[in-house]
């Protein structure tokens, strides 16, 4: 019976599902690190690009800034599940961001410009909803780091750094 169900499911989601994009609009929710929110504009059924925005607070670290752009390009538009390849660039403003090479802090620099690719995998809910899982390499990693007397830190190390993401979008039409 597992089998049965789990068969159908699979048609169903690789059965073309009608929906041109070219010219819509996008809202995504992502769990990206630093990068929360964004749209996006379809400017071929295929290609879209897709600007961030993200904000935060914390009693921790204070304000933290982000701004980010993805351009996506997605192989199978017209099915249910769509691969696609991913590009990113994002910049970062933390009060609390400090370099760190091999462990050692070795710079307060407050902010800190991302960049990477990778590719995710897009299945879509219904001609509006979509959710997508996404893995990128990206230059570098932001992550928490030792504490001082000004408070904590969060360390950015550099190198290569895999990130996975989930997310859902809202297609407006």
């Amino acid at each position: 019976m597992r089998v049965l169900a789990a068969s159908v499911l699979f048609l169903g989601m690789a059965l073309p599902a009608a929906a041109q994009q070219k010219g819509a609009f996008a809202l995504d929710a992502m769990t990206t690190p630093g990068r929360h929110f964004g749209a996006g504009y379809y400017i071929t059924d295929a290609l879209s690009l897709r600007p961030s925005l993200g904000f935060g607070w914390s009693e921790g670290f204070g304000s933290i800034f982000n701004l980010g752009v993805d351009a996506r390009y997605e192989f199978l538009t017209d099915r249910r599940l769509s691969p696609y390849l991913a590009g990113s660039y994002n910049y970062m403003r933390s009060p609390y961001l400090t370099d760190s090479l091999v462990g050692v802090v070795t710079n307060d620099p407050s902010n800190v410009s991302r960049w990477g690719g990778g590719g995710g995998l897009r299945a879509r809910l219904n001609d509006r909803f979509a959710v997508f899982a996404d893995g990128r390499v990206m230059n570098s990693q932001v992550g928490q780091g030792p504490g001082t007397a000004l408070g904590p830190q969060q360390l950015v190390d550099y190198g290569a750094h895999f990130e996975g993401a989930l997310g859902l979008t809202f297609l407006l039409k």
